[in-house]
């Protein structure tokens, strides 16, 4: 098994790619969201839809980081969304780190709601809705999970990963995603870090994904799915372009290619090297055989 990349892949001695872009979640994920729940979410960024502060401060990704740990810096000081229960479970002061002023028999987990164009960790009392289900915000979402914006009205609940990427369950990755919030007040979209449902695509065969996005690696498993592609190609940094993966050791970008006889991906003086578990059955790298 490989290590995770820092922008966003994995390395065996050549890494994947899994970047994000942000992309709001289908609006056949959630169905019809419930009623908006007024200030539930903990919102204060106006009021009816009217003026939105112009300098929305978007926190920028710290320059050396976990790659394991990567989006943390999205999730604010506090307690962790999505992390341990017993964080929002000690006396102290209503909706800000880990105490809450709330009844002990309320169920409290630690959410991210929008503050001033923010996503700020803090304990409030969990929603009803499981993941996949509707929201207008994380206050509709059970514990352990947020609320993203959809395609259409609304939004759909998606397990945090703040801590750990690879805590997502199976069939999901870590990425991205806007706060529904954000997006329903109209102002700068605030990413958060959620699980999001994987395509499972065909590496190199990009006509398998919707107009825009590239097929790459997005777990250590091998877990495929369809993302936002960067511009980086063969020796030039992360994120990479489509056909196009990242390594861990250099943060640069190899290209994928097929291992097969046949197949000319390398093009003269480079062959395919496969044999991780990483890569599916038939791909691999390019690398040098001078």
């Amino acid at each position: 098994m490989g290590d995770f990349d820092a922008a966003g892949g994995y390395d065996d001695g050549g890494g994947l790619f899994a970047g994000g872009g942000g992309e709001s979640e289908s609006s056949q994920s959630g169905g019809s969201p419930p009623p908006a729940s007024g200030s539930a979410s903990g919102t204060s960024s106006g009021s009816g839809g009217g003026v939105v502060s112009e300098d929305v401060n978007i926190p920028a990704a710290p320059e050396a980081q976990d790659p394991y740990t990567r989006f943390a810096y999205l999730c604010g000081d506090g307690c962790t969304p999505g992390g341990e229960p017993t964080e929002c479970s000690s006396d102290g002061d209503a909706g800000t780190g880990t105490g809450t002023g709330l009844p002990a028999a309320q169920t409290l987990h630690c959410q991210l709601v929008l503050d001033d164009g923010d996503a700020i960790p803090s304990c409030r009392p969990a929603g009803r809705f499981e993941a996949g289900g509707p929201c207008h915000s994380g206050a509709d979402c059970a514990a352990g999970l947020g609320c993203v914006a959809a395609d259409g009205e609304g939004g759909v609940c998606r397990q945090y990963c703040c801590g750990h990427v690879e805590s997502c369950a199976a069939g999901t990755y870590c990425d991205e995603r806007p706060m529904a919030e954000s997006v329903a007040e109209a102002s700068a979209p605030v990413p958060i870090p959620v699980c999001v449902p994987a395509m499972n695509c065909e590496l190199l065969n990009d006509s398998v994904c919707p107009t825009g996005l590239t097929c790459t690696i997005v777990r250590e498993d091998g877990t495929t799915s369809c993302v936002v592609p960067g511009e980086g190609r063969t020796g030039e940094h992360c994120p990479c372009a489509p056909g196009f993966v990242c390594s861990m050791l250099t943060n640069q970008c190899k290209q994928l290619c097929r291992i097969d006889s046949r197949a000319q991906d390398c093009g003269a003086g480079a062959k395919c090297q496969g044999g991780s578990a990483i890569y599916p059955a038939g791909f691999g790298v390019c690398v040098s055989t001078s």
